[in-house]
């Protein structure tokens, strides 16, 4: 029953960019594999004759790089990583530091930088199983950052690179006595206000989700957070989809989020040809699992190529 409620919960989108496939929406699997293809495409460019493909997919890019015969196994390579990213919801839907809820800041960011430490240590050792198993879970929490964080309201353009830096700290976080939303002016149309102040000032924040919240902090908001208070489950200022509290703000958030992992992409490659291992794009077939073992329900969860929609089914 636990499992099939948290299930429900991911699928109702209450917590994360979604699983499931929204109209209008970018989920996990979308802007990992467009990440991935991308930052594919800027290691290509060193190759002679190279030419970035249009569509941009798994076999275009492949032929282009001149690694054709291989296409099969960098789409397996892909569904591995997106794979454990999706699992960072399923073994840790309530966990504050995975998603960057209440504030975990620093927290999150520990996780992403013990993260990368790991992933330069399986790779140093020619471990590409568990190096793209880490990859995929500490991509999960860099991408929440920018869905539930005010990071995009703040009006950045870039990406947050204290998060995958270690000697950078992370921007004017709130302390957790600051006020951040003004919870007493509602409107059910665009989510929760963030103080005005807190915008004025640059102040980042991130949504509470749960049971409570402290006073006059954000909401993450969503069906099944409780944080709002009854009946104002659109309260909140997560970017997940579309239809979100904050969703008007959702393909940005999700732009970002992309631009961001294929940062961390690029720290962590050491040569291409351990990258070209590391994503699939390799003679041998990936190892390691792409599939969950139990399906509650059969969600269309699109891994779709970066310029082109697909039919793939993913059960989660």
């Amino acid at each position: 029953m636990r499992s099939a409620f948290l299930l429900l919960a991911l699928l109702l989108g209450v917590h994360t960019f979604h699983i499931k496939e929204k109209p209008n929406s970018k989920n996990h699997q979308d802007i990992t594999k467009t990440a991935i293809l991308r930052a594919t495409a800027k290691v290509c460019e060193s190759l002679d004759g190279f030419k970035k493909p249009e569509p941009l997919n798994t076999k275009t890019l492949a032929k282009s790089c001149k690694k054709d015969a291989f296409a099969s196994n960098f789409e397996t390579g892909i569904k591995m990583i997106t794979y454990y990213n999706v699992q960072t919801d399923t073994d840790h839907p309530f966990s504050e530091k995975y998603h960057f809820d209440s504030e975990s800041f620093l927290d999150g960011k520990a996780l992403i930088i013990k993260g990368l430490e790991d992933i330069t240590a399986y790779m140093k050792k020619k471990n590409f199983e568990d190096a793209r198993k880490r990859l995929g879970q500490i991509l999960h929490t860099l991408q929440d950052f920018y869905s539930h964080s005010n990071w995009i309201e703040l009006g950045n353009k870039e990406p947050c690179t204290a998060l995958i830096n270690l000697e950078e700290s992370i921007p004017n976080p709130a302390d957790e006595k600051t006020e951040t939303c003004d919870n007493d002016t509602p409107n059910t149309n665009t989510g929760a206000k963030i103080k005005d102040t807190i915008l004025k000032d640059k102040i980042l924040t991130s949504g509470y989700f749960g049971k409570s919240k402290k006073k006059g902090k954000c909401s993450h908001g969503g069906t099944l957070d409780l944080s709002t208070g009854i009946g104002r489950s659109w309260d909140g200022i997560n970017k997940d989809a579309g239809d979100s509290s904050h969703g008007l703000l959702h393909l940005k958030a999700a732009e970002m989020a992309i631009a961001a992992s294929m940062q961390l992409l690029e720290k962590i490659q050491t040569s291409n040809d351990d990258f070209f291992r590391l994503i699939g794009l390799y003679k041998d077939k990936p190892k390691g699992e792409w599939k969950t073992h139990f399906s509650l329900f059969s969600s269309k969860s699109r891994v779709s190529d970066a310029s082109e929609s697909s039919n793939e089914v993913i059960d989660v």
